[in-house]
């Protein structure tokens, strides 16, 4: 089956049966899905699990999954849910309590970071430790607002809050890092920017 290259093409193959846009989905995403996951599991066998029934779900239902362009916020928004459910399962305990989990983990090794100069990674250690500071779900907004590029539409969507509690949560956790860094809000999101440049 001949497949379009964008990624709407991708996926509609996908739905039609197409193993090889199948396996270019797992492919692409596998590794993004991972980073998320173990914020929230911070265990390796059980994001990998989770993943796992993800894929095997998504392919069960490709036939009724619904459309979508923007095929890393799907999966991600899906691994979510996923790992929610397999949560609530393991402490018995409603999903709806897990809805925001308050143990995600916004860690990176400074070492790791692309980076030349021991300026740069001073700031590096700078910004981990004060991200390291937030609630966890300070972390995740930030995680998902920066480093994965959502729109506050998408993260209110993947949170399970409103646009407006998107909005206000986002800026309580600039707030947060303006008082922990001594910094200015501009200056906060310019080294968000530039630390995630770095890091991946």
């Amino acid at each position: 089956m001949k497949r379009q290259g964008n990624a709407s093409g991708l996926w509609l193959s996908f739905t039609k049966g197409d193993r090889d846009a199948f396996t270019a989905i797992y492919n692409t995403y596998v590794g993004a899905l991972y980073e998320y996951g173990m914020r929230i599991l911070k265990d390796e066998n059980q994001v990998g699990d989770c993943i796992h029934d993800l894929f095997i779900k998504l392919w069960l239902n490709h036939k009724t999954v619904r459309k979508t362009d923007n095929i890393r916020f799907y999966l991600i928004a899906s691994l979510r849910n996923t790992i929610l459910s397999y949560k609530a399962k393991e402490d018995r305990l409603p999903k709806e309590e897990f809805h925001n989990p308050d143990d995600f983990v916004l860690d990176f090794n400074a070492e790791s970071a692309q980076v030349n100069k021991e300026e740069s990674v001073a700031q590096s250690r700078r910004i981990n430790d004060a991200l390291d500071q937030l609630t966890g779900r300070q972390k995740e907004i930030i995680y998902l607002k920066y480093f994965e590029e959502m729109s506050y539409e998408q993260i209110a969507d993947l949170m399970n809050i409103s646009v407006k509690g998107a909005y206000k949560l986002s800026a309580r956790a600039l707030d947060a890092l303006k008082i922990i860094m001594n910094a200015d809000k501009a200056v906060v999101i310019w080294m968000l920017i530039h630390y995630k440049s770095q890091i991946f």
